[in-house]
């Protein structure tokens, strides 16, 4: 009988052996779904989660002994699921007035704690276009991000999507109609829904993907040999690949690969502000794991990637109209450190008649770098520096940082004492005292010109943080900022350090034990824990805990100040904040960061601006000439170059580092920075209508050529080149001392700018002569491009006349439109205090339509009209029928230009 139960138990190992083998067999390694995402995993680890450990035979480099590389590249795990593993079941399913709800349990727990077994599903069906799927708590109510996004109560009629699941275990399914294609499914892994963990997968259509953000990165994703992980938790660090940076931005598109059909888009936004990974693997797959919130996706289904791009804005809300003014040149520098200085940088760019629009300064101008001042002894006469600005058409920025200085003598310092006063400050957890950190404000002004940062500790002041969720700090924002600008009368200004940035690791007192300090998973940020060099989470709010409101601190601080720059000048905002959110593009504009003078930093800025014009935030550009380390001639050159076609243009460097305002270079460099500067200055007209179209109708400024000629396959990818609206393609030079660009040239026609001559070869890469006076810049056929005559400014120049470039198509038709107001006021569009006008040519004849003529306070007169792409020769012109004999025709280079 003993021998019985010995083979018995043998079989029965066997047996089990067998089911688990089969369980964990997957068939492809790019199906495995990480089943330990923490480090130092282990097999004892791992087969105490019931999951499947299973080694990949391959490199394993030491500092990364959980991961492998193999013909996948790294990070393929050896610890995944079973197919077996424990998941929801459908309990019960109802129809809505929004589509239907669902309710699924879990029979058992799994490997974290205070795991949800509970949860609603609600499928929510909002336009023909945008799917989204919600599951939450359905007994006790979570954190849900507090960002207004339209609420739908009743189903889509029709959908371009079809939405199905499956009872045991639970998954959702979603398809594209027309095409069949897998626009979601989440079968393909275990949800996981804990307290403070919450993870969920889908197969992605394709490789190939788009967003993403604040990453240093290209502009394409792609995995197909290679597995990726980006994580999210807003981080002051400069622009480094693999690391989390200053913003916030949950959302990708996918480009859906079919052959014998039109290439497709569609994107997903988690609206989620919470700590999180994402992963991607080769399978294709995704997998969004967070530690808090609910899961609330949002899926966009398009045509096109605009398509896609504006229903992504429909949700979180379309880009503000910026001031005219804005668009011009920006100049600033950390380290001016005096009035003279700053003058003299003024006058030297004056002297050599560079078009200038805002000069800016850095916290270098502060009394020991406390906001809302300014250094009376080392910057006197600031405030009528800042007046004669106005007198010539000039504007003028200042620089202000969340943290405020607690450290001033009593009643000395009105930021803090009626900070104090309302209570607006951040808080420690569980207590009404404020939460300090460690930022600049104190800082010994000696100390401040040393590059040294172990010094910086030595002298820094103790800071707190205002808690933007709270109303009555709205009130004192803007109190002490129109106290300030009283002062000095500034245009616009600076949010920085706003991540919230501090130089101790929680705060001056340290961070609690608890679970929001130390919560059981914490995503793979910078430093290994969510206070390094932020806040504790453990903070509260008005709203909620820092926790929750990390991410938001940047998008909550840039709507106080646009309220605040209203109330105050009564005028259109100017805000420039580092650190973004969703929806942060209705409030503020955005630069990449603290870079660095290299030409890689120089190419990674194209992949930024584009990503974060798909973001929201399409008035964005990068510290030109790079802000660490020293510029040199030839590389500041170039930035200038690609930086007059940045939506937003700023030259800014750093402390310690030598001038690299252009008028301190050679004589030659000067005529070629002025050339570009020129070429901006003349297209303002153009690139204020497309501001319009992005607040009015949801257009990105600039975009990669894959998203407007989608169906050539090569330019998937492309970005060492990019397009300003649908016309102009900019193909800027970015290695050190090369004297051609490799460029692609879509199929289409195109011509020079400004030449104006016709390009021969198209739909091929080329090799286009790009010398240090060049940047290769071409027109588009079948557009009209509204230009203007520059001035010394931008404001000085609006009543220059206007120039149009009009280019023929193929067919010989083009068309356009321009938007213009006073460029200041905050309502010129509800009140309809604009002109737009729309041109067309058709068979040879130009027609102006003016559609809206309200703005009558500057008249605008039609200067040049420059007609490209004529195959015969022009022999006469009329204008409202009467013969016009002011005209010239170029007949080498089939050009037109009439006056």
């Amino acid at each position: 009988m003993a021998h019985f139960y010995v083979v018995k138990c043998i079989v029965m190992l066997f047996f089990v052996y067998y089911v688990c083998a089969q369980q964990c067999d997957h068939t492809v390694e790019a199906a495995r779904f990480d089943c330990h995402p923490e480090p130092f995993v282990s097999q004892h680890k791992c087969l105490t989660r019931k999951c499947c450990w299973k080694p990949v035979s391959s490199l394993i480099t030491p500092a990364n002994k959980n991961r492998s590389t193999n013909s996948f590249g790294e990070n393929v795990p050896w610890c995944y699921y079973p197919r077996d593993f424990p998941m929801y079941q459908i309990k019960t399913n109802e129809s809505t007035a929004f589509g239907q709800r669902l309710t699924i349990v879990k029979q058992q727990s799994t490997y974290m704690p205070n795991e949800i077994l509970h949860l609603t599903v609600d499928l929510l069906y909002e336009t023909s276009q945008r799917f989204r799927l919600r599951i939450y708590d359905s007994t006790n109510k979570r954190f849900e991000v507090p960002l207004p996004v339209p609420v739908v109560e009743t189903k889509a009629n029709a959908t371009d999507y079809e939405v199905s699941f499956s009872q045991a275990p639970f998954a959702i399914l979603v398809k594209r109609k027309s095409t069949g294609l897998t626009l979601f499914d989440s079968s393909v892994s275990p949800l996981i829904y804990a307290d403070q963990f919450i993870k969920f997968s889908s197969r992605l259509s394709s490789s190939f993907l788009y967003g993403f953000g604040e990453h240093q990165q290209p502009l394409l994703i792609n995995v197909t040999n290679e597995w990726k992980k980006l994580t999210f938790w807003t981080r002051d660090f400069p622009p480094t690949q693999q690391v989390n940076l200053y913003g916030v931005h949950p959302f990708h598109i996918n480009v859906e690969m079919k052959s014998n059909s039109p290439t497709n888009f569609h994107g997903h936004f988690f609206l989620n502000s919470n700590a999180m990974d994402i992963d991607l693997q080769p399978l294709p797959a995704i997998t969004y794991t967070t530690i808090g919130g609910i899961i609330d996706l949002y899926l966009f289904t398009g045509a096109t990637a605009q398509d896609v791009i504006q229903q992504y804005w429909d949700v979180i809300g379309k880009p503000a109209m910026p001031p005219y003014w804005s668009l011009g040149f920006h100049l600033c520098r950390y380290g001016y450190n005096n009035i003279d200085n700053l003058r003299a940088v003024i006058q030297r760019m004056h002297d050599s008649e560079f078009p200038y629009d805002v000069q800016w300064t850095d916290i270098d101008a502060m009394l020991s770098h406390l906001d809302f001042t300014y250094d009376q002894t080392q910057f006197t006469g600031l405030p009528d520096l800042v007046r004669s600005f106005h007198s010539e058409g000039k504007h003028y920025v200042n620089i202000i940082d969340p943290g405020i200085s607690k450290t001033q003598p009593s009643g000395t310092y009105p930021p803090y004492d009626d900070g104090l006063k309302r209570a607006i400050f951040m808080t420690k957890f569980n207590s009404t005292e404020p939460i300090t950190g460690k930022v600049w404000p104190g800082m010994n002004r000696r100390w401040a010109r040393l590059v040294d940062s172990h010094h910086y500790f030595l002298h820094l002041g103790l800071t707190v943080f205002p808690d933007f969720t709270n109303a009555s700090t709205i009130d004192w924002w803007t109190n002490i900022t129109g106290t300030f600008h009283d002062t000095i009368p500034f245009d616009g200004i600076w949010i920085d350090m706003n991540e919230p940035s501090n130089f101790v690791d929680g705060s001056h007192d340290g961070c609690t034990d608890n679970s929001l300090d130390k919560p059981p998973f914490i995503p793979h940020v910078l430093g290994d824990s969510l206070s390094a060099k932020t806040l504790c989470p453990s903070a509260q709010h008005a709203l909620s805990f820092h926790y929750n409101l990390h991410n938001m601190y940047g998008y909550f601080e840039a709507k106080a100040t646009n309220l605040a720059l209203k109330t105050i000048r009564r005028k259109r905002p100017f805000v420039l904040s580092r650190s973004s959110f969703p929806g942060s593009g209705q409030y503020t504009a955005h630069w990449t960061g603290d870079n660095r003078a290299t030409h890689e930093d120089m190419y990674f800025s194209i992949p930024a601006i584009l990503s974060f014009n798909m973001f929201g935030i399409p008035n964005v550009g990068a510290d030109i000439c790079g802000f660490e380390l020293e510029t040199t001639e030839e590389l500041c050159t170039r930035w200038m170059q690609l930086g007059a076609f940045y939506p937003f243009m700023r030259n800014h460097n750093d402390l310690g580092h030598r001038d690299q305002d252009p008028a301190v270079f050679s004589w030659t460099a000067q005529q070629i920075m002025k050339q570009a500067l020129l070429m901006r200055y003349s297209l303002a007209p153009f690139w204020y209508t497309l501001h319009h179209q992005a607040a009015m109708t949801s257009r990105t400024l600039v975009q990669p050529l894959h998203f407007e000629f989608p169906n050539e396959d090569i330019t998937l990818g492309i970005d060492r080149q990019f397009l300003i609206g649908r016309a102009i393609l900019v193909s800027p030079n970015l290695v050190s001392k090369a004297t051609t660009v490799h460029a692609y040239i879509p199929q289409d026609v195109w011509y020079q700018f400004p030449s104006g001559i016709k390009m021969k070869v198209v739909g091929t890469f080329t090799d286009l002569d790009a010398p240090l006076d060049k940047i290769n810049v071409h027109v588009r056929g079948g557009f009209i491009i509204p230009m203007q005559i520059p001035g010394a400014n931008l404001m000085t120049g609006r009543g220059n006349p206007f120039t149009l470039l009009v280019a023929q198509s193929a067919s010989g038709n083009a068309t356009g439109n321009l938007y213009w107001d006073d460029g200041d006021s905050i309502d010129s569009i509800e009140t309809k205090a604009y002109n737009y006008l729309e041109f067309s040519l058709v068979s040879g004849v130009l027609t102006i339509n003016a559609i809206v003529g309200s703005y009558k306070d500057s008249p605008m007169r039609l200067g040049i009209v420059q007609v490209l792409g004529f195959s015969k020769a022009v022999t006469s012109v009329t204008v409202n029928g009467n013969d016009h004999r002011d005209f010239f025709y170029n007949i080498p280079d089939q050009v037109c230009s009439s006056s």
